[in-house]
């Protein structure tokens, strides 16, 4: 295992990017936070909800499982094993074809001498475990799939968001501005935890965006994959359906820029010819400092913006690219069509 925790994306308008409307990927971190496992900030509502509707037997075989703060669990378990696949399954369908031997083998291959003490289920009783995963998933996701389909045109317009950006050069803009543990910066995706060397270029592989509705504080991701890279993120606006409101949340915007970058950002950009101080800006948008510092910083990470020393001031300026991507992204918008989840 390398030490290497970043992933070299390369040239952004050469990556293969795709949209995953994937319900086992949103299921799976709503039961990670359910468990304790990781703090997704899942609506109490929610939580109540999934936790009440899975039954104690199940709950006691996988909950150690689904409690434990270790980073790594295989892709079958995760529910996300087709998230590289234009149709997914339900999350109970992704634990139709899993073997338990199977699983149990790669379990203990990976950690070898001390597995931690949540995989002593699926160690000592593989078919007993994953038929209790099974029924946990399964009543899980009957309790939560109300939820899902309210988050659907959520989706739609993150979906729309993803397009725009890809086809339009504004990619690495978007890339920079997504909530979660992955960060973009320079070309690299940065992460918590390292990756396989072999797999520190992404390559060939498609990078997979997978919005997730689940929390505010929702973050997957799989860079040990030879067929594919994949990010699980918070789905902007969420708290139009959870009551609690986002930098994200409100009416779609009204142009390509704000839709692909956010308000504040798209704002920062169309006010760079101005050549502003960061406090200047700070006043012209009436945002702290320190708020616009931090998107300065994530427009910088994209390429879009530059700073330029005058004196003993510090002037904001737009790169080529930055000025290229609000021209091309000012004119107005349609309204999503909210019947497609594809590009």
């Amino acid at each position: 295992m390398s030490a290497d925790r970043t992933v070299r994306l390369g040239a952004v308008e050469q990556i293969n990017v795709r949209v995953s409307r994937h319900p086992g990927a949103t299921l799976f971190s709503v039961l990670k936070d359910v468990f304790g496992g990781h703090a997704h900030a899942v609506p109490p509502a929610w939580r109540d909800a999934v936790r009440g509707a899975i039954g104690p037997r199940a709950a006691a075989v996988v909950g150690p499982m689904l409690g434990s703060r270790h980073c790594w669990i295989p892709d079958r378990l995760a529910l996300v094993d087709d998230v590289g696949s234009p149709d997914t399954r339900t999350p109970a369908g992704e634990l139709e074809a899993v073997d338990p031997d199977l699983v149990a083998s790669e379990v203990a291959a990976f950690h070898r001498a001390s597995p931690p003490p949540g995989w002593r289920g699926l160690l000592d009783d593989p078919p007993g475990f994953l038929a209790a995963y099974r029924e946990l998933v399964g009543s899980a996701w009957e309790a939560f799939a109300p939820v899902w389909r309210r988050a659907d045109a959520l989706i739609g317009r993150e979906t729309e968001r993803i397009g725009i950006a890809a086809v339009t050069g504004g990619l690495d803009g978007l890339l920079a501005g997504l909530d979660g543990e992955v960060r973009y910066a320079d070309g690299r995706l940065r992460l918590p935890h390292p990756c396989p060397g072999h797999l520190t270029d992404l390559s060939r592989r498609p990078l997979v965006l997978v919005p997730l509705a689940s929390g505010h504080r929702a973050s997957m991701y799989g860079a040990d994959r030879d067929d594919v890279l994949w990010i699980g993120y918070p789905v902007p606006g969420l708290g139009n359906i959870t009551g609690r409101r986002d930098r994200h949340d409100g009416p779609a915007p009204a142009d390509g820029l704000s839709l692909v970058l956010g308000p504040v950002r798209a704002e920062i950009l169309r006010h760079l010819p101005n050549a502003p101080t960061v406090s200047g800006l700070a006043g012209h948008l009436h945002i702290g400092v320190s708020t616009a510092t931090y998107h300065c910083r994530h427009l910088a990470a994209a390429g879009l913006l530059r700073r330029e020393r005058h004196g003993r001031e510090v002037r904001l300026l737009p790169t080529e690219r930055g000025t290229a991507l609000t021209l091309l992204l000012a004119a107005p918008h349609p309204p999503a069509d909210r019947g497609s989840g594809r590009l």
